[in-house]
């Protein structure tokens, strides 16, 4: 009875090594990959942005074919598109040639991952001795049904040391360019991995952050310096929301935008008292109030009963 119970546990932990090594390729369609990125070369208080790469289809770089890789900006039904770069995979390595996170030009390919390395190896994502990463430990990591290989690798003096690499999603704590960027010398810089979504379906959510669009990150969108005196209640809501503009403010518009940055409502308020009716499903959205000049004046996280 015990052979037997020994072979059935070894039988379990090979099919289960055999699961985690299934390659995943890297992906070239449908994908999302969110960055939260602050930054600053003055004494101002940093600009933060959620940087949002994808792919749109294919593009030819210095005679190669390349995934073009690109940055989405504003809402996420109709976005705007912006080619920053192109991505291409060569026996589970994974190149890039184009911008970094902080705008620089690689006119020349980089090794942006190496699926193939082994604990130990030192990875040189350029060809000269610029950016390198140790594999110190590769395990599996689940995503959806399926495992994935993951490795942990010291990359030397980036913000997220050790990083974790994911196979199919890449770099899940300095973002999917954020370990060949180079930081600048000037003011304040920082970035990190947000989420990865493929199809529409979150496969990887930094811990760190509470969803792929945060509340309190939208891209492009400046906080004014002055202070009103606004109220967004209840919360929770069911059908209405209540604003109360004491000072009866000019010029406001009042947004209610979901979790994937789509503005389901946006209404000019306008009195001491307004009531947005609402029809939308039960979850959390955040709700803003702008002004004249389109900053904003106050953001909530609402949720919808």
């Amino acid at each position: 009875m015990k052979k037997i119970t020994l072979i059935l546990g070894l039988t379990l932990l090979l099919n289960l090594s055999l699961k985690s090594q299934n390659y995943v390729p890297f992906p070239t369609k449908n994908v999302n990959w969110n960055v939260f990125y602050a930054g600053t070369c003055d004494e101002a208080h940093p600009d933060t942005v959620v940087i949002r790469y994808t792919i749109h289809g294919d593009t030819t770089i210095n005679e190669t074919q390349y995934s073009k890789l690109c940055i989405e900006s504003g809402d996420t039904i109709s976005p705007k598109i912006l080619a920053v770069g192109g991505l291409r995979e060569v026996d589970k390595k994974i190149y890039y040639i184009g911008q970094t996170i902080v705008g620089h030009e690689y006119d020349e390919e980089n090794l942006l991952y190496d699926f193939t390395a082994q604990i130990g190896d030192t990875i040189k994502h350029q060809p000269f001795d610029g950016f390198y990463s140790v594999v110190l430990d590769i395990d599996s990591f689940l995503i959806g049904e399926n495992y994935r290989k993951r490795f942990k690798v010291d990359n030397h003096w980036y913000y997220q040391n050790p990083d974790y690499i994911i196979e199919g999603i890449g770099s899940v704590e300095n973002g999917l360019l954020g370990h060949i960027s180079a930081i600048p010398t000037c003011g304040t810089h920082y970035w990190e991995h947000i989420c990865f979504r493929q199809n529409g379906i979150v496969g990887y959510l930094n811990p760190s952050f509470d969803e792929c669009f945060p509340s309190y990150y939208w891209t492009r969108i400046e906080y004014a310096d002055y202070v009103t005196d606004l109220e967004i209640y209840p919360n929770p809501f069911n059908n209405e929301i209540q604003i109360n503009n004491k000072h009866n403010n000019k010029d406001l518009v009042f947004k209610l935008i979901d979790i994937n940055g789509r503005t389901l409502i946006e209404k000019n308020i306008s009195g001491e008292k307004t009531t947005i009716y609402t029809n939308i499903s039960s979850g959390i959205y955040n709700a803003i109030i702008l002004d004249r000049n389109g900053k904003v004046l106050i953001s909530r996280k609402l949720v919808r009963q």
